[in-house]
């Protein structure tokens, strides 16, 4: 334990205990979420948006604990590795400059950094949010999509690769996802599959595409 840890000692983002940024007891109570499948497209989640999960990925994004994403970004890459998908490459969700400022840093950016490096994938840059959207907080699945349309876009000079994957630290709707693999494509990419930390338990009832695979609406 360092000297700095003596005077400030972590205190876990699921439950507040002190000893851990990211304890086991709240590891251990992630409630586990099937492999989805959005827009034709694998899903893969660390878990339920619930709980301790919750509540961690609210403290990392809106307290400002950036230092959480390599202490979440584990459970993701263990679900990809149990998943057996194929990707070349990560690219994160981007946030637009004005709410970059505002936030000071993107949550998934960080995330999609710490996984590529538990994965062994380089994370590439290129997809811009061009367009400031209002909060999506509050808006329907169709809301949503209204609200995303056009705002993402592939600004690198070099073309997306093939087998790409959009990472992000939620799954609601499954719009925000959808709009941003659009543009990849549109740029002449591929997404190999969408991995986010933890899936929205508001989802509407998922509709069973296998025995084991549902669907993110």
């Amino acid at each position: 334990m360092s000297l700095l840890d003596l005077l400030f000692p972590p205190r876990c983002a699921g439950c507040g205990r002190y000893g851990a940024n990211w304890c086991t007891r709240c590891a251990d109570a992630i409630e586990p979420i099937p492999e989805g499948i959005l827009n034709g497209i694998s899903l893969v989640a660390g878990g339920r948006f619930a709980g301790p999960l919750q509540r961690a990925i609210h403290t990392y994004k809106y307290e400002g604990r950036r230092q959480l994403a390599a202490d979440l970004a584990p459970l993701l890459a263990q679900a990809v590795s149990r998943s057996g998908i194929r990707i070349t490459a990560l690219a994160a969700i981007p946030l637009h400059p004005q709410r970059l400022n505002e936030r000071g840093f993107n949550q998934a950016e960080r995330l999609a950094r710490a996984l590529g490096m538990a994965l062994h994938l380089p994370l590439v840059g290129g997809l811009t949010r061009i367009v400031a959207t209002p909060a999506q907080v509050g808006l329907r699945q169709a809301e949503r999509r209204v609200n995303l349309f056009g705002a993402f876009a592939w600004t690198a000079t070099q073309a997306p690769p093939l087998g790409l994957a959009l990472v992000d630290d939620v799954c609601t709707t499954g719009a925000t996802l959808e709009a941003a693999a659009q543009a990849i494509q549109q740029a002449g990419g591929s997404i190999g599959a969408f991995l986010v930390l933890a899936r929205a338990q508001t989802l509407p009832a998922p509709a069973v595409t296998s025995p084991d695979r549902f669907a993110c609406p």
